[in-house]
């Protein structure tokens, strides 16, 4: 990280600049100095030309809301946190600085904050599995190469549908970092019927990863919106995820707001992948997603119990806190941990 953005202390030049204005300092600063974005990109984000977001650079530092020193501080405090962590009995919850603008922003935040999770977790020996999503490949990204190897094994958790693009898989660019063997899985995530699947997995190399699988000590993934349709589902099963009122995924698991995975009958015997309500036994699972579209999603999530790490971003944690407390109790039990 370059540098942190600190909020401005008015008593110390005995003058209150307006608000808007140390606002815009700060978020200008926090989008060049923590997030690396360009001069150029940061214009386009908050509507002011290039060299203008140069001179508000400038200015930060000059009244000190920037001090360019080496800090490692990706959390923020929220009152959120210990409500999230009592109310669904989570080991932790760790909360990034949320960002205005696109969901990008505060997605590579949060990776950020998550890359930091895993490489505390992970321990010497430990099988570790890695999801799917952008949040898992933000991950990735922010993950800092470690000083020591760590004699871990990491696993995909799906088929390599998920993951498209010129980089390699988040698992192998997680696996690099910390020095650890990477396990690859040659296999789509969703296959046309359960005869196909059956004889994928009985492939030696598929076998291995699978029985990989039964020894996970931490499991890392997004958590999906509906990103789902009849492309890929089917029109059948895309319209009783409808009816039933998905609202997101993990490792392509539909589930509902009470956290009720839905289709089971129908997308196991096609999936390649761990299987989510599985998740439950598998000793720390670290759940990473952020923004407005995932509130629901994370929601849903909590509820089937199968988070006991929750890595986000404040306003999305306080959103969470929001939905449940509105939201009426499900029909019948939902599935906990």
């Amino acid at each position: 990280m370059r540098g942190e953005a600190h909020l401005y202390n008015a008593k110390v030049r005995n003058v209150s600049p307006p608000e808007a204005h140390i606002g815009t300092l700060v978020r200008v600063s926090r989008l060049y100095y923590e997030l690396g974005e360009t001069q150029g990109r940061i214009a386009e984000l908050v509507g002011v030309t290039r060299p203008q977001v140069s001179k508000l650079l400038k200015q930060a530092r000059a009244e000190g809301i920037v001090e360019i020193r080496i800090h490692d501080r990706p959390a923020v405090e929220s009152a959120a946190g210990p409500v999230l962590r009592e109310r669904f009995r989570l080991r932790e919850v760790h909360l990034a600085p949320s960002h205005e603008g696109p969901e990008e922003l505060t997605r590579r935040s949060v990776g950020r904050l998550a890359a930091q999770v895993l490489s505390s977790t992970v321990r010497d020996g430990a099988v570790v599995g890695l999801g799917d999503g952008a949040s898992v490949s933000a991950t990735a990204d922010a993950l800092p190469e470690t000083p020591s190897p760590v004699a871990a094994a990491i696993v995909p958790l799906c088929g390599g549908y998920w993951f498209a693009g010129p980089a390699r898989e988040p698992f192998r660019r997680v696996a690099e970092a910390l020095g650890a063997a990477a396990h690859g899985l040659l296999a789509p995530g969703l296959v046309d019927d359960a005869a196909t699947k059956d004889a994928l997995i009985r492939h030696a190399g598929i076998r291995s990863v699978l029985e990989l699988w039964e020894r996970l000590d931490v499991a890392l993934f997004g958590i999906g919106g509906r990103g789902w349709g009849a492309g890929s589902f089917g029109d059948e099963l895309t319209r009783e995820l409808d009816r039933r009122q998905a609202v997101g995924e993990v490792l392509i698991a539909p589930f509902d707001r009470y956290g009720r995975f839905i289709a089971r009958d129908a997308l196991r015997p096609r999936t390649i992948a761990f299987d989510a309500a599985e998740l439950r036994r598998v000793p720390v699972t670290i759940g990473v997603a952020g923004g407005a579209s995932k509130v629901a999603p994370i929601l849903g999530a909590l509820r089937a119990g199968i988070v006991t790490t929750l890595v986000t971003d404040a306003q999305t944690a306080e959103a969470v806190l929001a939905a449940d407390e509105e939201s009426a109790d499900p029909p019948q039990p939902g599935l906990g941990r």
